[in-house]
């Protein structure tokens, strides 16, 4: 009788903690339908037309409108070539409906449709993308607004603010210029002008620094991978919310919906009032700037200024760019500008990696403490808003948005009052606001939760520790030291609480997404940690998440960096004993877990006045194929083909075979060495990559020729790279590249088979 007793005292703060919502406390339903046709396009941002894919002939796709209690049917037509997905980011619903194509859902075929039916047991911000190869980022995109049944906050407006980044690159142009080991990886870095040359680092006292990190083999430092051309808010750069009257009340439901941007989010007419964090509502909270990680939402309360025209401004993480909106009329007041990062000194990128971390926390360096309670930055991408709604005047909103801000009071079993907000003192034009200075930095501490979310001491735990690593040089990522396609499923049993304790050993942010569920986030409110199902984990740092596993079947769990979940940073988290649904017979898991094994063709053609020369390279995360060959114009030259194996990131056992021609000169006086020539002859070897990112090769061929090769690359100027080889067969090369573009060099240098001269590169 007592276990009874406490079951039924408990079962408010269960439902709670999985944001679900008792079902005789929801009203009678009603069925909200929408047609979603997903289609190529052709979308001009930059002054550049470009390919891109749309949703009912736009970027992003529209605002789908829900109440609590509704079930939503959402038929999605696939007008291209090629399949498409749509998954649900945030909603609890069935796995068939979860939108994770050969996972969860089959996919949707080229010029078929698919219904997704979701009754909808929660309200809030969300969004919706797609999960099929790397679609997100051509344009597959929306989101989501449920409204409360009985909303917490009355307010004169309603606005969803979408940001997110664009390249006018194709998606697998970008992975494939993160995946090559050749100058054209850096030009990212020398778009946003911030190359780790040695010009830049001798500027920036951070040679030394750079010389040790190289001995660690840990390649030069980033806030991002990918140089994006814009940053948009729901589909355009900038965008007026002029249509809400001074002093008028809104709400602002903010979703970074970007592929590999986070952003930092200020707001010139003084702090932001947080009310809510990934659909569900905490308690308020006022906030100068937040850092919002990829695919998390918020909700703002903010006042109209009585006076002129404030900017609430997306800042993307590196400083490259921004998107904002415009509220109130008159003079403009703009948002504080963020300093440009130190990339060049790790001191410089912790600083604003963990910008949002209390003095108290210290960084994981592996030292075994424990560091859950750790603050993590909020990190938004590229926004993208939608404004179909949002350029009418309140009173001239459409019937289907709720100007009302939603509500979790069922959701969490008790009402929270919460008063007006404190109406925004206005700066002078141009001049930053001191009341967004005065309010503190957003940091996970800050979220409490309005009801207790702890789990009941007497469930069992199941702990997980998972590592996010990998290899920045190489562009793979990893969870354990695993990709998905190498890694065992997570298994889970229905009943108990699962803690993942989120190590990141890397120097970038992780935002860490679980579907079908939601997770108490471990901070210092104890019993009252917020639910969120998206968390950020800053680089070198540990964020604890708790869950209870109430579901069945198979479920994702990925970082949000588009590009590192694609190359392997990712888990399927599976219920045991669970069966596979039949509706998925024709969508075999395998197809699914081969994306990161993806195979990747990129090299070099060099046509110089003394010599060319050819790199091409085809390999995948686990093998390579490789050519190299180089002649001149007299009939000397030199060819190699091999097969290496990745043992790990740094040694490769290869075997292949070989052929060359040659002459050999001294260096300065220029009188011949000897000559050497051969057929084709096999040869075995092993390949290291040494301190310094120095490539080894040590080889012995058919006829028990031992030769050891060297060669390495030494960035001097922004544009200008030194390359050098040189081998025990007394071969040595140098050269001068001069990057005209990301194809296109400039090349010369001195041969000690082919002597001096120079030419084009190209880079395919």
């Amino acid at each position: 009788m007592k276990r009874i007793l406490l079951l039924l005292l408990l079962t408010p703060q269960l439902l709670a903690a999985q944001h679900v919502h008792p079902a005789n406390t929801i009203p009678a339903a009603k069925t909200v339908a929408y047609d979603l046709y997903i289609h190529d396009t052709i979308v001009n941002y930059t002054g550049k037309k470009v390919h891109a894919m749309g949703i009912n002939g736009r970027i992003p796709g529209p605002v789908l409108y829900f109440t609590e209690g509704d079930t939503a049917v959402i038929r999605v037509h696939n007008e291209m070539m090629h399949e498409t997905s749509l998954h649900w980011h945030g909603l609890l619903l069935p796995n068939l409906m979860d939108g994770v194509p050969y996972l969860t859902t089959p996919a949707i075929r080229s010029h078929t449709t698919y219904t997704y039916t979701i009754p909808l047991r929660q309200s809030g911000t969300y969004w919706y993308h797609s999960h099929t190869m790397l679609q997100e980022q051509s344009g597959v995109y929306g989101s989501i607004v449920i409204q409360p049944r009985q909303p917490r906050y009355k307010t004169d407006g309603d606005a969803v603010l979408l940001f997110s980044d664009w390249t006018n690159e194709s998606p697998h142009e970008v992975m494939h210029t993160l995946r090559r080991k050749d100058e054209a990886n850096e030009w990212y870095a020398i778009k946003k002008k911030y190359p780790q040359s040695l010009d830049k680092l001798l500027q920036h006292k951070a040679w030394g620094e750079r010389v040790r990190y190289a001995w660690q083999k840990m390649p030069p430092m980033d806030l991002s991978d990918v140089y994006y051309h814009a940053f948009l808010l729901n589909g355009a750069r900038s965008l007026s919310l002029a249509g809400y009257a001074p002093g008028s009340k809104i709400r602002l439901r903010v979703v970074n919906g970007s592929s590999s941007t986070y952003m930092h989010l200020q707001y010139a007419g003084g702090p932001l009032e947080l009310i809510a964090a990934d659909g569900v509502d905490v308690q308020p909270v006022k906030v100068g700037r937040i850092l919002i990680g990829i695919a998390e939402t918020y909700d703002f309360l903010l006042t109209v200024p009585a006076t002129g025209t404030s900017e609430l401004r997306a800042t993307a993480q590196d400083v490259t760019g921004y998107a904002a909106a415009w509220l109130g009329r008159g003079d403009t007041i703009r948002a504080p500008d963020i300093p440009a990062p130190d990339v060049w000194r790790m001191s410089g990128m912790m600083a604003l990696t963990a910008v949002n971390m209390p003095d108290a926390m210290q960084m994981d360096h592996g030292n075994g403490m424990d560091h859950s309670l750790m603050d993590m930055d909020m990190n938004m991408d590229t926004n993208v808003m939608d404004h179909t709604k949002m350029n009418h005047p309140p009173d001239k909103q459409p019937a289907q948005q709720d100007t009302n801000a939603m509500d979790h009071t069922k959701m969490n079993h008790a009402a929270m009052h919460h008063g007006q907000s404190d109406k925004m003192a206005m700066a002078p034009v141009n001049r930053e606001p001191s009341s967004a200075t005065e309010a503190p930095v957003f940091n996970y501490h800050l979220l409490k939760a309005l009801h207790p979310t702890a789990f009941p001491t007497h469930q069992p735990v199941r702990r997980e520790t998972l590592r996010l690593n990998g290899n920045m040089y190489r562009y793979v990522w990893r969870i354990n030291n695993k990709t998905l396609s190498a890694a065992d499923k997570l298994l889970i049993k229905k009943g108990e609480i699962v803690q993942f304790d989120l190590v990141n050993e890397t120097m970038m942010n992780h935002p860490m997404h679980l579907h079908g569920h939601y997770f108490r986030v471990l901070n210092k409110q104890g019993d009252f940690s917020p639910l969120k199902h998206t968390v950020d984990v800053p680089p070198m740092s540990t964020v604890k998440i708790q869950f209870e596993a109430s579901e069945d079947k198979d479920w994702f769990f990925h970082c949000h960096v588009l590009y590192h979940m694609m190359t392997g940073m990712a888990r399927i988290v599976s219920y045991e004993g669970s069966v596979r649904d039949t509706a998925l017979r024709d969508f075999p898991l395998k197809t699914m877990l081969k994306e990161d094994r993806e195979w990747l063709f990129y090299g070099s053609l060099a046509a110089k006045s003394h010599m060319a020369e050819l790199k091409a390279n085809y390999l995948n995360a686990a093998n390579a194929f490789r050519l190299e060959a180089d002649a001149n114009y007299s009939g000397q030259y030199e060819a190699d083909v091999s097969y290496e194996r990745y043992v790990n990131d740094w040694f490769r056992p290869y075997i292949g075979v070989t052929s060359l021609r040659q002459t050999y000169y001294q260096l300065f006086s220029g009188k011949e060495v000897f000559e050497q020539e051969a057929e084709l002859l096999p040869v075995i070897g092993v390949r290291y990559t040494l301190p310094f990112f120095i490539e080894s090769d040590l080889r012995i061929n058919s006829q028990g020729r031992v030769r050891l090769a060297l060669e390495g690359e030494q960035w001097l100027l922004p544009r200008l790279f030194f390359n050098w080889q040189a081998n025990t067969d007394w071969e040595y090369h140098l050269d001068l590249q001069y990057m005209l573009g990301k194809k296109w060099s400039l090349s010369g240098g001195y041969d000690s088979r082919y002597r001096w001269g120079g030419g084009l590169l190209w880079r395919f």
